[in-house]
């Protein structure tokens, strides 16, 4: 048998008082004494009463308002997918998304937004934080003031944020190492470009990628580590630099995918591809052409339009309905994306 909901005139009921002063006192609104309010949330803790939040919107016509903070590269544009997913399958009239973008990843602008939110009426943020210690302040305090945070993509850990929605980036790393060993043969010199140190799921990328290494190929040295800062350009630099002066490396293991494009150029131009192993993130137009020509070895996704979905489903069903997602990081899924597999991929 399903168990009742309890409603505000059950409780009016059961303390012989009106509905109205039931609503003052769980409402925190005037007119009702300390006295009679007490007893009244007694009365509802006891019951099991929980608001129906959702009608409460409904009611009131006020939309459940929610802020997202991200860069604003290709791969957001999947993740935008997904969130509009997700409202389809709602009253359009309930939930508003305001998207808030930066150029790159950018942890002061990301303050700036971050204050921009707090004074507003939202009721909801999710980000992705360019450094998880510069942000982890403005997300505690949009918490303390009871607004949720959830972080996609990247993470800030040590906040009070109520879940991380994203790929596990150590495993992400761990797979592109034993991937890296195969296509070397487990013995080879490798150098690595990341966009930006600061941001956590680039550092651990670098860091599963060295552990599986270590774990598994321990011929297989990383040679140098680059910042590319999520520019094309500054990775054809990097890649064009090392090429002329003649380096030893028999690949290249780029964290993102807005590098992937500079670095196929300067292989090209050096009649490199192929014979330099190339390893890289998320399934960009220009990384599908470079794995069917055979310039990328390997892309490996990580489900943008997952993200998306799941960071508005988390902060819609916490806030209306109180309900906590199932754990403190909700990863999603990770494809490994092959010359002969990449259009099943994609399609």
């Amino acid at each position: 048998m399903l168990k009742k909901n309890v409603t505000q005139k059950d409780i009016a009921q059961a303390l012989n008082i009106s509905r109205g002063t039931v609503d003052r006192a769980l409402h925190n609104r005037k007119g009702i004494s300390p006295r009679v309010k007490a007893r009244v949330i007694a009365k509802a803790t006891a019951l099991g009463y929980s608001p129906n939040k959702i009608a409460q919107f409904l009611v009131t016509g006020r939309s459940v308002n929610i802020a997202i903070i991200t860069p604003g590269d290709l791969l957001w544009k999947k993740v935008k997918q997904g969130a509009k997913s997700f409202l389809s399958v709602l009253d359009g009239r309930v939930v508003n998304i305001k998207w808030h973008q930066t150029s790159v990843h950018d942890a002061v602008k990301e303050q700036e937004i971050m204050k921009s939110v707090l004074a507003d009426a939202v009721d909801g943020i999710g980000i992705a934080p360019a450094d998880p210690e510069i942000l982890r302040t403005l997300i505690d305090e949009a918490v303390e003031t009871d607004i949720p945070v959830v972080t996609l993509n990247t993470d800030s850990p040590k906040s009070r944020r109520l879940c991380y929605v994203g790929q596990d980036p150590i495993r992400a790393g761990r797979i592109a190492g034993e991937l890296m060993g195969k296509f070397l043969v487990g013995k080879g010199k490798v150098i690595v470009i990341t966009a930006f140190a600061n941001v956590l799921v680039h550092k651990l990328r670098i860091d599963g990628f060295r552990q599986e290494l270590a774990a598994s190929f321990p011929e297989i040295q990383i040679v140098g580590i680059y910042e590319d800062r999520d520019s094309s350009a500054k990775a054809y630099s990097i890649v064009k630099k090392i090429l002329l002066q003649k380096e030893d490396i028999q690949a290249i293991y780029l964290t993102t995918g807005n590098g992937p494009a500079g670095v196929g150029r300067a292989l090209k131009e050096a009649q490199k591809c192929g014979s330099i192993k190339v390893i890289c993130f998320d399934f960009f137009p220009e990384t599908i052409d470079m794995l069917k020509d055979g310039t990328v070895s390997a892309a490996i996704g990580e489900d943008p339009y997952g993200q998306g979905y799941q960071t508005i489903k988390i902060l819609y069903e916490f806030i209306v309905d109180g309900r906590k997602p199932s754990s403190d990081s909700v990863y999603t899924k990770i494809d490994i994306g092959l010359r002969g597999n990449i259009d099943s991929l994609v399609g």
